[in-house]
């Protein structure tokens, strides 16, 4: 019974499916990407289960293809399921074992990235310290306590929970918060610049209005979303605000004797340290307007380790600290801010060892028969 359940996941179809699934996938994701940007097309075909089809009308999905996870796990399954069924271990068959060994290691070296790398931007003008860096692609309803004299509390809410009629109970004061309206992308207006449509809209503050637009998977753009929250206590209406992520000022309300502020804002990652941009510098070739090199000679302060130091970060040569790795990603400003990209990877170092294992492996694969010949002579 174990062998007819073992023995179709060794099948070398299984092998050429899964290869002409991940094809298809890379052909249909190269050609969307033009139309929903890189980041979405990564996600719909490598970092689902699923392509899924709405019934036009509804909000039914229906899969109708594998997608990356599904595809790439049976491929794993299929790797390991054959070996165990099919290979034994012998000197002359070191190498193939070697190299299979490093694509397996390669495969889950992408699960794990695609499951643990985090990646965000810190924009820094000159002379300016931040201690977060923020989510291009994500944003956060944040609850701020500012009562504590020396740190603040905060209670981040994810984009994936905020929309209509949602409430969230929060772990603090008995609060509660309720989303009455969600806008995914929306566009600040003054009041005299409404469109004649009927685009749901919101007040916010009195001389802006934010007007509901079209989600954007362009690279070079990004959602601004807002929302309508209404904040509870123990069944008690303390406030309602219109928040948007274009005009990040917190509105601020107490409860008791503790002060509070709530924004709509890019996600934040907090770092335990400090990072400060002593000068950016964009260099020309001699006469000309063309680049030549982009670098950041930024300050790193890091009290509990006792760091403090600068160093400069430029193309090819990024700063790697407590597991971050700051990457030279842009400027604006006329010169005057940087762009550091920041990359959380734990399983960064993976596909360098899977691949230095699968050149061993086609090494011994190609020596260990001259070896067996010389020695029968």
């Amino acid at each position: 019974m174990i062998n007819n359940w073992v023995k179709p996941l060794t099948s070398l179809k299984l092998t050429v499916f899964c290869l002409g699934c991940a094809m298809i996938l890379v052909f249909l994701g190269t050609l969307d990407q033009v139309n929903i940007g890189v980041y979405e097309a990564e996600n719909r075909y490598f970092k689902s289960f699923f392509l899924y089809f709405t019934l036009p009308g509804t909000t039914l999905r229906l899969p109708w293809f594998p997608s990356g996870y599904l595809v790439g796990g049976l491929l794993l399954v299929n790797l390991i399921a054959a070996h165990l069924a099919r290979f034994k271990f012998t000197w002359k068959k070191a190498g193939i074992m070697v190299l299979h060994s490093g694509v397996i290691l390669l495969l889950l070296g992408q699960l794990f990235t695609s499951l643990f790398q985090v990646e965000s931007q810190m924009r820094l003008d000159q002379g300016e310290t931040k201690n977060y860096s923020l989510s291009y692609y994500h944003d956060e309803l944040a609850l701020i306590d500012t009562s504590p004299s020396d740190s603040d509390q905060v209670i981040s809410i994810p984009d994936s929970q905020l929309y209509k009629g949602h409430k969230i109970v929060l772990p603090v004061d008995s609060l509660e918060v309720g989303i009455d309206e969600y806008f995914i992308n929306s566009a600040l207006l003054r009041p005299d610049q409404l469109p004649s449509s009927n685009n749901p809209h919101l007040q916010i503050g009195p001389m802006a209005v934010s007007v509901q637009t079209e989600r954007t998977y362009k690279e070079n753009e990004r959602n601004m979303p807002t929302a309508a929250v209404s904040v509870w206590q123990s069944g008690i209406h303390v406030g309602s605000w219109n928040l948007a992520a274009g005009f990040p000022r917190p509105a601020r309300f107490r409860v008791g004797e503790k002060s509070f502020q709530i924004v709509l804002r890019p996600k934040r990652f907090y770092k335990p340290f400090a990072i400060q941009l002593v000068q950016f510098s964009h260099d020309r070739y001699a006469g000309t307007d063309i680049p030549k090199n982009f670098s950041s000679r930024v300050r790193l302060v890091d009290s509990s380790r006792h760091e403090d130091r600068e160093t400069l970060i430029y193309m090819n040569h990024p700063l790697r600290y407590q597991g971050l790795t700051f990457y030279q990603s842009g400027f604006e400003n006329n010169d005057k801010t940087t762009i550091l990209q920041v990359v959380q990877n734990p399983s960064w170092l993976i596909p360098y060892v899977s691949r230095a294992e699968m050149h061993s492996g086609l090494e011994l694969r190609s020596a260990l028969p001259s070896q067996l010949v010389c020695r029968s002579r």
